[in-house]
């Protein structure tokens, strides 16, 4: 579990094995690490030196000899909070080139009005493009959410929606039944949810804004998006949303 959660904070399988190795092992010599971690000796001195730099690793020096020690395990918060403040500046930084870099995707001649996109944070993606592009009034719709979906985005869902509520964004879902019923459902300021009858599956849900329409398939095996851009096709699915909306359970 350890090795999963350093691994997130962004260190390297080598720089886990030594830092965990000099953990147990306690103030030692490249050699024993290279023993306990079975970090190539031609690396170790590569990710002492990243561990060092990072914050998560200190050293002193009897004779001639380096002798490494691991800085304490609270002070990875030291190195979290660290790296919070590099992506704020990091995002400010960007902020001030998105004019930059939207001005020579408009200059670009596109042939093209769909895209994939792949994995959870492709998905996230598409759902995070549907809050910069909706504007106050706008209306979000979505049909076809089913439970395991629900289940894997539940803790981004509750940040999606606060971000909406902020920008005035409406929100029209029609849950799948299992997912309607999978957890106690809240009302939602500026939503309005609907769910199918009994017994209708789907492992895929249809998010529509503006002109986009995004087809979600999520099920353990494949997370995939596709996006098409078509204001007819939007017009059409949203024909077919309000079709639905009408013959949906309302709670």
């Amino acid at each position: 579990m350890e090795i999963d959660v350093l691994k997130d904070l962004g260190l390297t399988d080598g720089e886990i094995r030594v830092y965990l190795a000099l953990l147990e092992i306690g103030t030692s010599t490249a050699g024993r690490i290279i023993e306990k971690s079975k970090i190539s000796p031609s690396k170790i001195y590569d990710v002492l030196n990243r561990l060092i730099d990072k914050g998560l690793v200190s050293y002193i020096i009897e004779g001639k000899t380096k002798h490494f020690r691991a800085a304490p395990p609270k002070n990875i918060l030291h190195y979290i909070e660290r790296r919070e403040n590099e992506l704020v500046q990091h995002k400010n930084e960007f902020r001030k080139i998105i004019p930059l870099l939207e001005a020579k995707k408009k200059a670009e001649t596109s042939a093209f009005n769909a895209e994939i996109f792949e994995g959870v944070n492709g998905l996230i993606t598409v759902f995070d493009m549907s809050v910069d592009e909706l504007r106050k009034g706008d209306i979000a719709y979505a049909f076809g959410y089913p439970a395991y979906a629900s289940e894997l985005f539940d803790d981004y869902w509750r940040q999606y929606y606060k971000k909406c509520d902020r920008k005035g964004i409406m929100r029209k879902v029609i849950f799948d039944y299992d997912a309607w019923f999978l957890k106690k459902r809240t009302g939602r300021k500026m939503s309005y949810y609907r769910y199918m009858p009994k017994g209708i599956v789907t492992p895929s849900w249809v998010l529509i804004f503006n002109d986009k329409v995004a087809t979600a398939i999520v099920t353990p095996e494949q997370k995939v998006c596709f996006l098409v851009q078509n204001k007819e096709v939007a017009k059409s699915y949203i024909g077919y949303f309000n079709l639905l909306w009408k013959n949906a359970i309302q709670p």
